[in-house]
């Protein structure tokens, strides 16, 4: 008999971003842990969400490990705050060693700092200018042929 490995995803801040990857992730075979410093930062969780909680602080490497770091697979980091997204990944990638980190950058300028590390930022404006331009494009296209 075959057994599937669940997947452990770790979540740091339940931040819009941070809720809609926790309702998205919550139904697929993957154990899901949400952190955040904030009671009321839970209660926007979506009523079916099946993840485990963590109240603290992402950025700490004891409270990362009585979480289950040492067990996840993928890292998120998604507070608000440039500054503690890149010491949680860095935290995440460097002392845990997690395969795959991701972090939210709201400043593409410093995507510079996590080059060459296993850390791949997503930026939301970036990502909102290449869809514009990905849904604009065919317009682009019909002026220009004219």
């Amino acid at each position: 008999m075959l057994f599937q490995k669940t997947k452990t995803i770790i979540i740091v801040g339940v931040s819009r971003f941070g809720i809609s990857l926790a309702e998205r992730l919550s139904g697929r075979n993957t154990r899901i842990i949400v952190i955040d410093l904030s009671v009321e930062a839970f209660q926007k969780l979506p009523r079916e969400f099946a993840g485990e909680q963590v109240l603290g602080d992402g950025t700490d490497a004891e409270l990362l490990k009585k979480a289950g770091i040492c067990q996840a697979q993928v890292f998120v980091a998604a507070m608000g705050n440039d500054n503690e997204n890149l010491l949680a990944a860095q935290i995440a990638s460097r002392i845990f060693h997690v395969p795959e980190v991701i972090l939210r950058l709201n400043d593409e300028s410093k995507e510079k700092l996590i080059q060459g590390y296993n850390m791949k930022p997503i930026c939301p404006f970036a990502l909102s200018a290449d869809e514009f331009d990905r849904l604009t494009e065919k317009v682009y296209e019909e002026v220009s042929a004219s």
